[in-house]
């Protein structure tokens, strides 16, 4: 549904009136989006009669194809409200035409990046979703990687958002300060570079914290299917808990989490600790006897543990 469209709208984005006789930018946006919806549909439509596909299948592909441009076109017409705003803030602030014209240019680019960084996030997450699935890992563990490269993604686009600010400030001040073009320019690299390299740093975190969380979930898999383990461990291995009767942490009695993992050598289980309010999600190791299970792993009742003991740090 959705293709390059709109490029001929961003050439005088905001600006007032684009071309075709005073016709309005949003106007244009409108009649070049129904023609490319046209052209979609049509195409569609004849690759799949060609393909013997049924009539129910090509009117559900040819509805998949009107919802994503229509998604495609809301999009559209927001980006095109943004630039347009940019225009009149930049007129309201005493700027000629042509360098509110200059400013909404760079929202465009700005736009299109941010296009570039979705289309990239999408594709990453069609991949993740794929390279589970061909792994064979359990439903609770590809929903557990997507949500891990739903937090990639938005901290990825936050950072990326925060080098846009921190490369316009960088120009600002150089401007204000009378630099020359190349002055400025510089400033502007040395900024990125900054923020690229704060970047890199967090991204090489995040993707070791997931890479120690993919084999956990390895190893409790496999745990899950040792039969030499008893049924009891089994029974609250990956289950979601609640803990109780500690008397060296008592503010963790009552708390939730996750038995992610039978650590053999300590005879305790790896619980993930809920963060609750102020208190941050945390990792300990819990003997059985302070869990309860609420939701075994392949869902059900629950059930409970026995006494209480102490529980040790990891």
């Amino acid at each position: 549904g959705g293709g390059g469209g709109g490029g001929a709208v961003s050439e005088g984005g905001g600006g007032g009136g684009g071309s075709g006789g005073g016709e309005s930018p949003m106007s244009l946006l409108a009649r070049e989006g129904e023609k490319e919806l046209q052209a979609a549909l049509q195409k569609v439509q004849a690759d799949m009669e060609s393909q013997g596909c049924s009539h129910e299948e090509i009117g559900s592909q040819l509805a998949s194809v009107r919802e994503s441009h229509a998604a495609y076109m809301r999009q559209q017409r927001q980006m095109l409200q943004e630039r347009e705003e940019v225009y009149k803030e930049a007129i309201a602030e005493g700027l000629t035409p042509e360098a509110a014209k200059a400013r909404v240019q760079a929202c465009a680019q700005w736009q299109q990046q941010m296009q570039r960084l979705q289309a990239k996030h999408q594709a990453a997450m069609q991949k993740t979703h794929h390279e589970a699935e061909a792994a064979g890992v359990s439903t609770a563990e590809i929903k557990r990687r997507l949500e891990a490269q739903r937090r990639l993604q938005q901290a990825e686009a936050e950072a990326w958002q925060q080098k846009m600010r921190a490369r316009q400030q960088a120009a600002s001040e150089a401007a204000e300060k009378g630099q020359s073009a190349a002055e400025v320019e510089k400033a502007v690299k040395a900024v990125t570079r900054a923020q690229d390299a704060a970047w890199a740093e967090r991204e090489a975190a995040l993707l070791a914290a997931e890479g120690v969380a993919r084999r956990e979930a390895a190893e409790a898999a496999r745990q899950l299917a040792d039969a030499s383990l008893s049924p009891d461990i089994r029974r609250i291995l990956l289950a979601r808990v609640r803990i109780g009767g500690l008397s060296a942490r008592p503010d963790l009695n009552g708390r939730e989490g996750v038995a992610k993992m039978w650590v053999v050598e300590k005879s305790r289980f790896a619980v993930l600790v809920d963060g609750q309010g102020a208190k941050a999600a945390e990792q300990l190791l819990l003997k059985a006897a302070n869990l309860t299970v609420l939701q075994p792993a392949g869902g059900g009742g629950g059930g409970s543990g026995a006494a209480a003991e102490e529980e040790e740090p990891p």
